[in-house]
């Protein structure tokens, strides 16, 4: 499984996280997710300036193939659309997001069929159906039994063991677009349902729960002028952090180095538009604002020290001998990220 957060910056500009961590049916730690992926030819976004970035969240061996099915089909229909059955070519992220959740919806359909086929050797439509053909010979679907069984299995049911991961699958299809600027669209497989994305932020996956919680505490004492105005792109960035922190403190299946997708609709080419951060700059980010939350440092330096490596691109070591100036507790500070039981001063630090 996988956390994607996004939080909005204003109508142009938002920015997505992802962790890389996951646990192989439930008990082996792997740290090998790639959650946030382009969906869009960098072509296609040069010439409309359209961006599309999925996050996706779920069994890895569906989710990567899901993903890969989306952006051909997204390069075939763009680059022909008339091939594709359309008039008209894509305008809008809501028509990418609709193709997106199609194929993905696709996908999880043929691995029902397939599973089907091993299991009974019939698939879904030859269960609607009542019968099926093998070498000529018409085979009824009869026993009461197989039936039941087979139709639990096309729908989400939290008790078939056969089909349930296929459904627990969620994705938030983020971009920009001429019409509505920055937004997102939400998609889960237990729903089956597209929903337009509302207010300020959105967490899917493992420690949501956690990290809604952290975002409702950073926006709560802004008046809504302030949120209607946006904020800052190192604001952003600090929230985001902060609620994957509050995930990776509650919950198992959240961590690793965080992935950062960055969008800005007021670039004039695909580069200035859409921005990935990762590895050790990303890691080192994640490490300033715990060392803020549990109150080693100051906001404003912690968010200077972010905005500098995300945002202003300097030095990697040079940021981390900044943060480490600091702190008044180094030591102690250098003991907590590493996992020691320290003393936290909290308060005195965090004003």
């Amino acid at each position: 499984m996988a956390l994607i957060n996004l939080i909005r910056i204003d109508d142009r500009s938002g920015v997505l996280l992802a962790d890389e961590e996951f646990w192989r049916r439930g008990t082996r730690r792997t740290l090998s997710l790639d959650n946030l992926q382009s969906l869009l030819p960098p072509e296609f976004c040069e010439s409309t300036g359209m961006e599309a970035v999925i996050g996706i969240e779920g069994d890895p061996s569906v989710t990567h193939e899901a993903v890969l099915n989306v952006q051909k089909q997204l390069k075939r229909t763009v680059s022909d659309p008339a091939s594709e059955g359309r008039k008209d070519p894509i305008r809008s992220l809501k028509e990418i997001a609709q193709i997106a959740i199609r194929e993905i919806d696709g996908l999880i359909r043929k691995r029902i069929n397939d599973q089907l086929g091993f299991v009974y050797g019939f698939t879904v439509d030859d269960l609607n159906r009542g019968y099926f053909e093998r070498d000529g010979e018409r085979i009824e679907i009869k026993q009461e039994m197989i039936r039941s069984d087979a139709l639990k299995w096309l729908k989400y049911d939290d008790k078939s063991a056969h089909t349930r991961s296929l459904f627990e699958i969620s994705a938030l299809i983020a971009g920009v677009d001429s019409r509505n600027g920055f937004h997102w669209y939400e998609w889960s497989g237990k729903a089956g349902n597209m929903f337009l994305g509302s207010g300020l932020f959105e967490s899917i996956g493992k420690g949501s729960d956690a990290a809604n919680l952290a975002f409702i505490d950073f926006f709560r004492n802004r008046g809504l002028k302030e949120r209607r105005k946006g904020i800052k792109q190192e604001e952003a960035l600090l929230a985001l952090i902060t609620a994957l922190e509050a995930a990776t403190r509650f919950n198992h299946e959240v961590g690793g180095y965080p992935q950062f997708v960055l969008i800005t609709g007021e670039g004039k080419t695909h580069v200035q538009r859409y921005r990935e951060y990762t590895g050790h700059g990303a890691k080192l980010a994640q490490e300033i604002v715990t060392a803020w939350v549990h109150g080693f440092i100051g906001k404003p330096a912690a968010m200077k020290l972010v905005k500098n490596l995300v945002l202003d691109d300097i030095d990697l070591d040079r940021v981390e001998a900044e943060f480490l100036k600091s702190t008044q507790n180094h030591r102690e500070m250098e003991h907590f990220l590493r996992g020691y039981k320290s003393r936290i001063q909290a308060e005195e630090a965090r004003r």
